[in-house]
């Protein structure tokens, strides 16, 4: 295999002949002499490419456990038992509980492995050491050597990924631990590069890594090669107890949701002293944890260390100093709470306490004005304050592990972006390191935007959120970064309401433009054409000429061979799209914006005919094949959750009208008249609508209708 660089030929020599079609192109030529040093204040084409390799071996390792029949006792048979109509979906459900048991392990080992490999530099972080840590934690701490000689298994590196991902919780807990040497050490990119097969994507460390994790952590290199079982200890007679991972393991009604196993929402595990372990247990008991290292060691509770904006502020000797708002929570326990709180949570009393009892106690608490006099001098709470509970809390609820979050759901929700990235495929592209330098210039303009416009939220594709990620795993490059150019440490998990999401998505791709004259988005599926399409139909009537970036962007946008496949091109970044709970005044919302979302997308598809291209098809679902069966996958788009179903009778337009898509409701608006049709079905769009409209209806009214008549049915 030819290894030398395009532009290392002598100048003047005449270029060889293009290769035979018996020759097919080097796939993994962009993998060759990756330079991943890793004192880089950003992230680096080599480093993205490195990445993209370790996201196709979690890719790889996700379809290996899911389709591994038997797997943890669970069998594919079980998906045709009782109702073998819905068998693909079930057998989906089936490969998504091997997945599910397999990182609740891995997230197990993890823990295990940052306990017995990860020694601390200093010890847990006491509140009065808060004001020198402020100045030393961040300071020249030696970071760990890691080698292909001690890397950890592929499925603890795969949780120490996402950990990574969360950036304030992994700088807090290695404050509060004593690890910020941990946190100094970036992913080693040169060692898992090179454990990492080019072809396969097989990771394959040495003899002495494996040794070396068996050695210390008492576990097996292979998960699969564990005890069957795991062990806990009872919290209330401290003796060790075995319990399954999972009892989803027979077929009779087989949903995956009913078990009792550690992995399972259900666990439940009865102790020959008459406690019951469950998961409400164990986190109960956490928090137990960690107000007694508060009372006798000086350790700040989780979710009380950082402040709003992610920094470690110095302690104030004023108790109701807003900078250390935060510590709030700290003083509340110390000064009297920790008396019922410990009784509460006593397993020798009951183990029965939930996190929802812990809640109500600690509400209580703050209703009592002379209680809180006695905390604060005064008896007014400050937001920072309200904010440091909520924070505190946030540590306890799903989770039971000695991290401030669930990792477990860290790895599970990073599949999403995982098969994203196996699906747009730059790393068999020819032009990956072009594609990756011209990625990171755009994730410096994002942050450009972040610095320039602090108070609004800005919203990633996919290309940026890849070199974003990137560089979170240089913990410490990424925490002077962010400090740098935004005054905050921009944390990447905050959840978002989805409406606010589109409208923040619109104004960033409007913003982008606006800064750089270049088209944001590089998607062209229907939502993103009618983003683009509110604030570019203006500038292509005022600017016609070839020579504007704009329209020389949206000319390449639109001629590029994946111009109709979605699932190939870099979307929205939607991992923090949370769904609100049912609000007249989110619904009004949403229902204006979804009108001005599908009056832009017709403008979009008017643009495409007269231009003489198709228009973007309007499909809210991907196809995916992430389990080696073929499934569709939800793509992001807003407002667009449901839609008709048509049975038997010719469809016309009806003209002058407008169909709005908004989660369980189809409307359709003629002028300032809307009927909405309630559809109880999921299913796609068959075509254009016809519809008695009924004089006098005002907007959002629901009306009835022989709709089955109309050949409309599930309403």
């Amino acid at each position: 295999m030819d290894k030398k660089s395009p532009n290392s030929q002598a100048q003047g020599q005449r270029p060889s002949p293009p290769p035979s079609y018996g020759n097919p192109p080097d796939l993994t030529k962009a993998f060759d002499n990756l330079n991943l040093t890793e004192n880089n204040p950003l992230p680096t084409p080599s480093q993205c490419i490195a990445h993209l390799k370790l996201l196709e071996s979690f890719f790889q390792l996700r379809k290996y456990v899911g389709t591994n029949d038997g797997l943890f006792g669970l069998k594919n048979d079980f998906a045709t038992t009782q109702a073998p109509t819905d068998s693909n979906e079930k057998l989906i459900k089936i490969r998504e509980k091997r997945w599910a048991v397999y990182v609740t392990k891995a997230a197990m080992r993890f823990q295990t492995w940052w306990q017995t490999c990860i020694q601390p530099a200093s010890q847990m972080l006491q509140q009065t050491a808060i004001g020198s840590a402020s100045t030393t934690a961040f300071g020249p701490v030696p970071p760990l050597k890691c080698t292909t000689d001690n890397l950890p298994p592929l499925d603890v590196l795969m949780v120490w990924h996402a950990y990574m991902l969360n950036p304030r919780d992994f700088l807090e807990d290695c404050l509060r631990y004593g690890k910020m040497n941990f946190w100094s050490t970036s992913i080693p990119w040169e060692a898992i590069n090179a454990c990492i097969d080019n072809e396969s994507f097989a990771y394959t460390p040495t003899n002495a890594a494996t040794q070396l994790f068996e050695n210390k952590t008492g576990l097996a290199w292979d998960s699969l090669h564990d005890p069957p079982n795991m062990t806990l200890k009872c919290p209330h007679c401290r003796t060790n107890k075995s319990c399954p991972w999972t009892t989803c393991t027979a077929s009779y009604n087989w949903t995956g949701e009913e078990g009792t196993g550690f992995a399972d929402p259900k666990f439940h595990l009865s102790c020959s002293c008459g406690a019951i372990i469950d998961h409400d247990t164990l986190r109960v008991q956490k928090f137990r944890r960690d107000i007694q290292l508060l009372l006798k060691n000086d350790v700040s509770m989780p979710g009380t260390i950082l402040n709003t904006d992610g920094l470690l502020e110095k302690t104030s000797n004023d108790r109701h100093s807003v900078a250390r708002g935060e510590d709030f929570p700290n003083r509340l326990i110390k000064l009297g709470l920790h008396t019922s709180l410990l009784e509460l949570t006593d397993a020798s009393r009951s183990s029965l306490v939930s996190v929802n009892d812990i809640r109500s106690e600690i509400q209580r608490a703050l209703a009592d004005r002379k209680f809180i006099r006695k905390v604060n001098g005064n008896n007014t709470l400050l937001r920072p304050e309200k904010i440091a509970i909520r924070r505190m809390m946030s540590r306890y609820w799903d989770n039971s592990s000695a991290f401030s979050l669930d990792l477990v759901g860290a790895v599970i929700r990073q599949g999403s972006f995982i098969e994203k990235m196996h699906s747009i495929d730059w790393i068999h592209s020819p032009a990956a390191t072009s594609t990756m330098s011209r990625l990171i210039t755009k994730y410096q303009r994002y942050f450009g935007i972040l610095g320039a416009h602090p108070k609004q939220v800005a919203v990633p594709t996919l290309d940026i959120d890849l070199a974003w990620h990137t560089h979170q795993l240089s913990a410490k490059a990424y925490y002077n970064y962010s400090i740098a150019q935004t005054a905050v440490f921009i944390d990447h998990d905050d959840k978002i309401e989805e409406s606010k999401l589109s409208t923040a998505f619109e104004w960033t791709s409007k913003t982008y433009q606006k800064m750089y004259n270049q088209v944001y988005s590089e998607c062209t599926c229907w939502y993103c054409e009618a983003v683009r399409e509110s604030h570019t139909s203006s500038i292509s009537r005022l600017f016609k000429s070839s020579k504007d970036p704009v329209a020389m962007d949206l000319q390449n946008l639109h001629s590029s061979p994946d111009v109709s496949n979605p699932n190939k091109t870099p979307h929205i970044s939607a991992h923090n799209a949370i769904k609100p709970k049912d609000d007249p005044s989110t619904t009004t919302s949403s229902r204006y914006k979804a009108q001005q979302l599908e009056r832009n997308y017709q403008k979009a598809c008017q643009r495409s005919r007269k231009e003489g291209r198709t228009p973007p098809v309007r499909e809210d679902f991907v196809y995916s094949s992430a389990w080696g069966y073929p499934m569709y996958m939800n793509m992001y788009m807003p407002y667009y959750a449901l839609g008709l179903a048509r049975r038997g009778i010719a469809v016309k337009a009806l003209v002058g009208a407008e169909l709005l898509l908004e989660r369980a409701r189809v409307a359709l608006v003629l002028g300032d008249r809307q009927v909405v049709v309630v559809v109880e079905e999921e299913v796609g769009v068959a075509g254009d609508v016809v519809v008695e409209v009924v004089e006098g209806v005002g907007v959002g009214v629901e009306i009835e209708c022989d709709w089955e008549k109309l050949g409309w049915v599930g309403v």
